[in-house]
């Protein structure tokens, strides 16, 4: 556990000083090997189209957007409002809904992808993300590796979805310049929460009220328009609106 923690905060570390896509994809597919997988994929659903950064054979996500798979993927298809660990199996075919989704599990085997786990980010506004982390075989391992460590899992996409989403990757440039202004107390509030202090802690910290905290933070995110509050850290970093 503790390989997997420092493959973790390794992992976090690197993507505070990712800026293209070619750097996000380098440190998730170390972060992937370090955690005992062999590929990871990043999907998001964009107003302006759909993103992908990832390290599966190119031959396979060119097939696999040719086909319209992620219009049917039943990873990305599930519920988008909440955020958890699903753990996929490709041999899994007969449970299919349907013709088109059992050829995607027979073609996803095919290219030897059978297996992983998927993070599913919350959405909004009918833009939603996931990040999945992928092998050729699945072992007893892997199920208690996913069982033991769901919750870093889900904060390692988590945060890889809220640095993307930040550094503007995939996005209209003018969009990606916007920048926004905070007061002295949002700024306070977000640059404690980057460093792990909960709520609580803040407000002790700064003499104040919980729902004091709450009302700060709530509104730094709307600012920032940022979808949770992790984003809405990176998104401060990336415009050097901490402290």
């Amino acid at each position: 556990m503790k390989d997997v923690k420092r493959a973790c905060d390794e992992f976090v570390d690197c993507l505070h000083a990712a800026h293209t896509e070619d750097d996000f994809r380098r440190v998730a597919e170390r972060a992937a090997h370090a955690l005992g997988f062999r590929w990871f994929a990043y999907f998001g659903q964009r107003a302006n189209g759909p993103i992908l950064i990832s390290s599966y054979p190119k031959s396979w996500t060119s097939h696999y957007f040719r086909e319209g798979y992620h219009n049917i993927d039943p990873v990305l298809q599930e519920p988008r409002n909440t955020s958890r660990v699903f753990l996929w199996d490709g041999r899994e075919a007969r449970s299919a809904k349907s013709a088109k989704e059992r050829r995607l599990f027979d073609d996803a085997l095919s290219f030897k992808i059978r297996t992983g786990l998927t993070i599913r980010i919350p959405s909004s506004q009918n833009r939603f993300a996931a990040f999945t982390l992928a092998v050729d075989e699945r072992s007893l391992g892997l199920d208690r590796f996913v069982e033991s460590s769901q919750d870093m899992l889900q904060t390692v996409g988590l945060t890889y979805h809220a640095h993307v989403s930040a550094a503007g990757i995939g996005r209209t440039p003018r969009y990606a310049q916007q920048v926004c202004t905070l007061t002295q107390r949002e700024r306070q509030c977000l640059g404690w929460i980057s460093e792990g202090k909960t709520m609580q802690d803040i407000a002790q910290l700064l003499g104040v009220g919980s729902r004091g905290v709450k009302f700060h933070l709530d509104n730094a995110r709307r600012n920032l328009a940022a979808l949770t509050l992790p984003h809405a850290v990176a998104l401060a970093l990336r415009q050097g609106l901490l402290p």
